[in-house]
């Protein structure tokens, strides 16, 4: 009989361990909870954020100026590396017949405000500046469809163009 009142005498002592051990325990879960909330807030934040943002530029066209070439005017938006650029030419008609003008072979000039002129080469074509593209020789009489490319994506787009 006496080992229950030895037994009984402990109890109080065990619960007072056991009220420690849920403290430890309860600090611990809400440390987990805190942790995962954070995370899923963090996850749902970069959601959030704007994706890759498209080049926006405004450009004109002409090949009346010079019948051995095709000009492109920037009117406004990004800037470009010349790089980037290329001249892609095919027949309206479409009989195969496809140019390709690569950035080597293109001149851009950018505006001098002090002469007027069109006179300083660069490698960017931004607001002001003008590409030179000479036609190749092989490009015969008639209507193309000519496409100004940045990275293999048309930034520009003019059919049934006619070179002369």
């Amino acid at each position: 009989m006496r080992s229950n009142i030895v037994t009984v005498g402990k109890w109080p002592e065990a619960i007072g361990r056991e009220d420690a051990i849920t403290s430890v325990v309860g600090e611990m879960l809400l440390l987990v909870l805190v942790v995962i909330l954070v995370s899923i807030m963090l996850a749902s934040a970069f959601n959030l954020l704007p994706g890759e943002r498209e080049t926006v530029i405004d450009i004109s066209m002409n090949t009346s100026t010079d019948p051995d070439c095709i000009f492109f005017w920037h009117h406004g938006g990004d800037w470009i590396d010349k790089r980037d650029l290329s001249v892609y030419i095919m027949k309206s008609e479409w009989d195969g017949t496809t140019v390709t003008i690569p950035p080597e072979d293109l001149i851009i000039h950018a505006y001098n405000s002090t002469s007027g002129y069109y006179s300083d080469l660069s490698n960017v074509f931004d607001l002001g500046c003008r590409i030179e593209a000479e036609l190749p020789s092989s490009i015969d009489l008639g209507k193309y469809d000519i496409r100004l490319r940045c990275s293999e994506k048309v930034i520009a787009a003019y059919d049934g163009v006619t070179l002369s």
